[in-house]
């Protein structure tokens, strides 16, 4: 990996990132289509040596998901 590119890019977050569940490759990349032991992002700098282009935040808002979670008497 250069020296001169540094990881900027986080998954958590993202629309294509996964947790596998797998000890060995414990994060995913939907939009890749690989798992790895470290996170996507570093996988891909590591191979291209260029920041990941495909980081979408995701639109999800925790915001209220107890309340519509609780049991309704």
């Amino acid at each position: 990996m250069s020296d001169q590119v540094k990881n900027l890019v986080r998954c958590y977050g993202c629309t294509h990132y996964f947790v596998t569940h797998d000890r060995n490759r414990p994060h995913g990349c939907a939009k890749f289509g690989f798992k790895a032991k470290s996170l996507p992002s570093q996988v891909v700098i590591e191979s291209t040596g260029m920041q990941c282009a495909y980081r979408i935040d995701r639109l999800t808002t925790h915001v209220g998901r107890k309340a519509e979670n609780q049991r309704k008497v």
